[in-house]
């Protein structure tokens, strides 16, 4: 690794310059000099692990030793070597001039600041998410006022320490496959879009929240601001987090969603449906019963989904609303599985709609909602989509959009079967 001034010293010379850095770091600290000293001597571990180890040990400072300055005092014009952690990096193909080139963006962060940066690589970039790097002998401009790093082919960049974050860039993996922290993650399958939350966050964007099947299982899929297409996807660019035991796949501003299908996962029943891994069906049929059971469910303000415990795994901070949930059984002729009908769907069917529903529940009178929808619901032919997919405990469905039928509007067959069922 060549570090400015390093070339014109050999030998004992090199040495001394290493030792002299060192010590300014950690301030004269007699007893980290001594330590570094004789460690060098023993020859047991390479000079740069060595002093990043004895720099943290001791609380030294890392910008004094590779000769850098922290980054919170980066300006443009600046020229000389910079450090710090990759926290970001997407990469991307383009043409120019008829030949394929990559340009990879992203930040570098230390303790005290971030600096953007534009990376021209020959091949494959030479960052990755978490790496400690250290860029030799930069030249740093501006971009909209602010100073900005543009790292080309012949800039120096040395990785100080590689990252722990799993990059799984080049690889098609199952969802059983995912594992927290990786990144640029590549992965096909049935995305199906749940919910979205506006307003979310100091920048007021919507969260989206979906879910991704494949033959191996499912996973949470979490977008901000970007909607999430329905039907057969490739996925690429995506990461994956974890909180306590859940993941999920974040899809972010570099991830890259590609709509293989639009149609599959589209059934002609629910029968079909609750034999596959995921999918929807746009149909219709009668609402057999309606169950007074745990009317009232507790969701996260954010994502919509059903909490435990009192707060969201995925936004522990954000607040809990307590909504209404129906559950059902509705029977398209085919079959007749449990169908949860959330809120939203059933707002439509109650005096002053969701406030209606929201002051019953606030002073404990949701059987009243209860009964109210049973009288318009249950027995009652509607048309719904219904969204349902394989899960642990058997295949959960959801109602996403469910409207109740005039009886003339059904066939003479329909109302026969309809009536032989009451």
């Amino acid at each position: 690794m060549k570090i400015r001034g390093r070339s014109d010293l050999g030998g004992n010379d090199f040495i001394n310059q290493y030792l002299k850095r060192f010590s300014d770091a950690v301030r004269d600290n007699e007893e980290a000099v001594t330590e570094f000293k004789k460690r060098m001597d023993s020859g047991g571990s390479a000079p740069i692990k060595l002093a990043l180890e004895l720099l943290r040990k001791y609380s030294g400072d890392m910008n004094t030793f590779f000769q850098a300055v922290p980054l919170k005092d980066v300006n443009e014009g600046y020229s000389g070597n910079i450090l710090g952690n990759v926290s970001s990096v997407r990469c991307i193909e383009y043409e120019k001039n008829g030949e394929k080139r990559i340009r990879c963006v992203g930040t570098l962060e230390d303790k005290t600041g971030k600096l953007s940066f534009t990376e021209f690589p020959e091949s494959t970039s030479r960052l990755s998410r978490g790496d400690l790097v250290l860029i030799v002998n930069t030249q740093v401009g501006s971009y909209n006022n602010r100073p900005y790093l543009t790292i080309s082919a012949k800039n120096e960049i040395n990785v100080l320490e590689k990252s722990s974050f799993k990059s799984a860039m080049g690889e098609n993996l199952l969802v059983r496959d995912l594992k927290p922290d990786m990144y640029d993650v590549t992965i096909r399958g049935t995305l199906r879009s749940l919910r979205s939350k506006e307003n979310v966050g100091k920048d007021s964007v919507t969260l989206y929240s979906g879910i991704l099947n494949d033959d191996s299982g499912n996973v949470s899929v979490q977008s901000w601001g970007t909607p999430i297409p329905d039907g057969v996807v490739e996925i690429s660019g995506a990461s994956v987090k974890q909180f306590k035991e859940k993941l999920y796949l974040q899809i972010g501003k570099g991830t890259k969603v590609t709509v293989i299908s639009k149609e599959s996962g589209q059934f002609a029943n629910l029968e079909q449906l609750s034999k596959s891994q995921s999918g929807t069906v746009k149909g219709s049929g009668i609402v057999l019963k309606i169950m007074d059971k745990n009317l009232v469910v507790s969701v996260c303000s954010v994502c919509q989904r059903v909490v435990k415990e009192g707060r969201c795994q995925m936004h522990p901070d954000a607040p809990v609303e307590r909504i209404l949930r129906l559950s059902m059984i509705i029977d398209d002729g085919y079959y007749s599985p449990l169908v949860y009908v959330y809120q939203k769907a059933l707002e439509g069917y109650v005096e002053e709609g969701k406030e209606g529903i929201k002051a019953a529940i606030v002073n404990g009178k949701e059987s009243d909602v209860f009964n109210k929808l049973k009288q318009k619901i249950e027995m009652k032919p509607v048309k719904f989509v219904i969204y349902g997919f394989k899960g642990s405990s058997g295949t959960y469905m959801e109602a996403q959009e469910l409207v109740v039928l005039d009886s003339n509007a059904l066939g003479e067959e329909y109302q026969r079967a309809i009536e032989g069922l009451k």
